[in-house]
């Protein structure tokens, strides 16, 4: 009878150990994605220009549409994609990029902790507490990056992500288990 509890509580360990491995694995891409965020903050926005990239494609492949009237009002300014089509999806491109991001530093944080078997509202707030952090961060560093503009609406559009980041995680991991 000794030994089954001796080997249960090895078992125990063990599991403990594991959990411990991977909650450092998932905090140290966390980390590191965190570090690729600020990295990418601190490039002038012509190092991050898509624009003339837009241009080269759409001289390679000839789209006869006339574009749809459409405009965007963010932080001031006016994007249209009529009137200026390569700024307009160079925008589009940004805000997604914003989204994106932060989904994944949201996903690394809240699975790390997950792992630890803290509750899940307490996994939640902490991963959205810390993209806020991240976030505001970011904006900061773009004040000192050329031709960069931080605005406290970035930071909204990257807790949206981190929320839509965690839901999408949680409900693949749910169907994953049901099946």
């Amino acid at each position: 009878m000794l030994k089954a509890e001796e080997r249960e509580t090895r078992k125990q360990k063990h599991q403990r150990k594991h959990r411990s491995y991977r909650t450092v694995f998932w905090l140290m891409l966390a980390g590191a994605w965190i570090v690729m965020i600020w990295l990418m903050s601190s490039q002038s926005y012509q190092q991050q220009n898509i624009q003339p990239w837009l241009q080269r494609l759409t001289k390679q492949v000839h789209i006869g549409v006339t574009l749809p009237d459409v405009h965007l009002f963010y932080n001031g300014h006016e994007y249209s994609l009529r009137e200026r089509p390569y700024a307009f999806v160079e925008f589009l491109f940004r805000k997604t990029a914003h989204l994106l991001v932060y989904a994944v530093l949201a996903v690394l944080i809240y699975g790390s902790l997950r792992y630890k078997r803290v509750r899940v509202i307490t996994c939640i707030a902490v991963a959205l507490m810390i993209v806020v952090m991240i976030a505001s961060i970011d904006e900061y560093i773009q004040q000192f990056s050329p031709n960069r503009t931080s605005s406290i609406r970035d930071v909204g559009v990257d807790l949206i992500g981190g929320c839509s980041g965690i839901a999408i995680y949680t409900g693949i991991r749910t169907l994953v288990r049901r099946k």
